[in-house]
């Protein structure tokens, strides 16, 4: 026999407007997703109801298949040899293996969701959903209800039936939370306990959740920096940087340059359909002299315009962008450009050779060098060439 309180049918009046019911059955207790849909009779009058009641981790494991609420990548998808980089990746696999919460900091477009997924994937949760979100994208007011959920008429324009969030979707995976350092105070506070208490509530609700999340933060900055700036909450940062990844910036593996330009060209030609292309020396060259801000991701970019450009075939330097060759040819002016010397060496040198091309003339040195003797007098006797 199936007991479950029937009094929210009233307010399944439309198809499409779901409400979540709980009820006990054979001694299971059974959360659904409960879609009510009208029988009516020949002149259009609703005669009943027909119930579709679906189990709601079976709904939940529906929308992280098609919501993109899972890990496409392994370790054998980061790309490396640098002793430094390779060094991080072996601490990820260590960390993967157990539930510890881990931080990966780096600079923007180094990698860190590719380590998030390829630890997921490593992982004892390899098999539950990998959740993501940006704290950094979504607003400030918003973030919280992306977090947590909520209720129905939690707040004007709360959509009806509710909202699940993120934690209740990661439950028995993966949380990837981006761009930590991003997150208001208010919600550090918040966030501390859910992750003390293993359980989060829905806005508008009073009811706890339980919650089986394994936590993987990820900042841009360091995030240190920002607990001494009273920007991030001190006992959140050690809550989340039990395991503490340091991703470090192409400009600082650029060993690893070649490697990844081959890897890219690669898959992407693959995803194109068009033939691998040989790379000029000149751009292998440029890609080496480049310092690269936007990291792996802007190498990759890089990579698929000039292979668009180049039509499958060599890629050479007029492939590149603008931006690029701009950069690396005024380094490369200030690098082959002779060393800049003090102005007081210049100017004791100009006149020790003004002097031996007028053969020690000081009235003809002064006219050549076109100051007066005495200004001359002054400086040959300030740098010491009397």
């Amino acid at each position: 026999m199936v007991d479950f309180d029937v009094s929210f049918l009233k307010s399944l009046d439309e198809p499409g407007s779901p409400r979540e019911v709980s009820f006990n059955f054979a001694r299971r207790n059974y959360t659904c997703i409960c879609n009510a849909y009208p029988i009516t009779n020949e002149e259009g009058f609703t005669e009943g109801k027909i119930l579709v009641l679906q189990e709601k981790k079976k709904v939940v494991k529906l929308i992280q298949r098609f919501s993109g609420s899972y890990a496409k990548f392994q370790f054998s998808d980061i790309k490396g040899k640098n002793p430094r980089f390779l060094k991080q990746v072996e601490l990820a696999k260590i960390a993967a293996q157990s539930n510890s919460k881990i931080l990966l900091v780096g600079e923007s477009g180094t990698g860190k969701e590719l380590f998030a997924q390829a630890i997921h994937n490593y992982s004892s949760r390899r098999d539950g959903p990998f959740v993501a979100i940006s704290c950094a994208a979504i607003p400030r007011d918003l973030i919280e209800a992306e977090l947590f959920g909520y209720q129905e008429g939690a707040f004007t324009g709360a959509r009806k039936g509710g909202h699940t969030g993120k934690f209740e979707l990661a439950d028995k995976g993966t949380l990837f939370l981006d761009e930590v350092n991003a997150m208001p105070l208010d919600l550090q506070a918040k966030l501390l306990r859910v992750l003390q208490e293993n359980e989060i509530t829905r806005l508008g609700d009073t009811r706890p959740i339980p919650v089986d999340v394994r936590i993987i933060a990820a900042s841009n900055v360091d995030l240190l920096r920002e607990v001494e700036q009273h920007n991030f909450r001190e006992d959140l940062y050690y809550r989340l940087s039990v395991v503490e990844i340091f991703i470090p910036p192409l400009r600082e593996r650029k060993d690893d340059i070649d490697l990844l330009v081959d890897y890219f060209l690669e898959r992407l030609s693959r995803d194109l359909k068009i033939l691998k292309p040989e790379v000029s020396p000149e751009v292998k060259e440029i890609f080496h002299a480049y310092q690269w801000p936007g990291n792996v991701r802007e190498l990759q970019n890089c990579i698929e315009r000039a292979l668009l450009l180049s039509g499958g075939k060599r890629i050479a330097k007029e492939h590149l962008p603008q931006r690029i060759l701009q950069k690396v040819e005024g380094n490369l002016r200030i690098k082959d450009s002779p060393p800049l010397v003090p102005l007081e060496e210049n100017t004791k040198e100009l006149i020790k050779r003004a002097i031996e091309l007028c053969n020690g003339n000081i009235s003809l040195a002064a006219r050549t060098l076109r100051i007066s003797r005495s200004t001359l007098y002054r400086k040959m006797k300030e740098y010491g060439l009397r």
